[in-house]
């Protein structure tokens, strides 16, 4: 019987598959990924496991301790407020507003800019050079600041500073997408598929787009904390999403009056948001690590 020879062709693996395996070597990375899917999934479900309305008001437990301590109820685990409601159900609720929305800006930002990005790299002469410069000046001004001129023109609502955090978002993917589709565009394997005659959109969506993949999953995971950051600062202000909706920035400024009374009311969303930051920061500086090594081992 004749022996078969089986042989194995070795295939390198996506620019993303490289960044997952050289991330899971990172343990604070992992962690992140952890916390993040965890606060992500509490996000989706809170409508499910909400242990009360949000906006209901008990009037026989204002600013109620927290289960932990001596006095306080286990059916309120983290305490109610200064007008009886239970601050679990509006952390977990406030999540929808704080991260959910976010995340919908992010990607209407990222589809937006990320075109005109595109559009922007692919073209050559004055119509680059001058969107180029028209960004380097909208990107030196702070994203907040921007906010908040859109919204003292606009007026302070949940849809206004959707628009406003999705404005200010914009030219961030434009510029990043710009810079990466510029620097590849006159790499060799990019000549090689011109001078075998490739369209521009073949070019752009077969050719380029794979190695600037990872550009844009680095840039969403900075505007992501970007838009959280904005939003609660916006909220804190009193620029933001109004009240009654359990936006965690909104909460932080609420109980600015009650910090010594009942620092719980403060500290509680506090920590929701630092976390939900910080899990978003460190996962996006173990993307731009993954990425430089990547590159340097290439």
């Amino acid at each position: 019987m004749p022996s078969t020879n089986i042989y194995y062709q070795y295939r390198e693996p996506s620019p993303l598959r490289a960044i997952w395996v050289l991330m899971n070597n990172n343990p604070f990375a992992v962690a992140a990924l952890y916390v993040f899917g965890f606060i992500l999934l509490v996000m989706l479900l809170s409508p499910i496991i909400v242990p009360h309305d949000p906006d209901y008001q008990y009037a026989d437990a204002v600013l109620q301790s927290p289960s932990w301590q001596q006095d306080g109820q286990i059916r309120f685990l983290f305490g109610t407020d200064d007008l009886g409601r239970d601050l679990l159900s509006r952390i977990i609720a406030g999540s929808v507003y704080s991260l959910g929305y976010p995340i919908l800006a992010v990607f209407i930002a990222a589809v937006i800019g990320s075109s005109i990005g595109a559009w922007a790299g692919m073209s050559r002469g004055v119509q680059s050079s001058t969107l180029n410069h028209l960004l380097d000046v909208i990107l030196s001004i702070p994203s907040l600041l921007l906010a908040l001129v859109i919204i003292a023109i606009v007026g302070p609502s949940l849809f206004n500073v959707m628009i406003a955090i999705t404005l200010v978002l914009i030219p961030q993917f434009i510029h990043s997408v710009h810079n990466a589709i510029y620097e590849e565009r006159y790499k060799e394997y990019v000549t090689a598929s011109r001078l075998n005659g490739c369209s521009r959109w073949y070019i752009l969506t077969r050719v380029i787009a794979p190695n600037i993949t990872t550009v844009i999953v680095m840039q969403v995971t900075i505007a992501l904390s970007t838009a959280i950051l904005d939003i609660a600062a916006l909220g804190f202000l009193g620029l933001g999403v109004q009240s009654p909706a359990p936006e965690w920035g909104s909460m932080l400024a609420r109980s600015l009056d009650q910090v010594y009374l009942s620092p719980w009311t403060m500290i509680l969303p506090g920590i929701a948001l630092f976390l939900t930051i910080l899990a978003i920061n460190v996962l996006g500086d173990s993307i731009r690590a993954a990425i430089q090594e990547r590159v340097r081992s290439s």
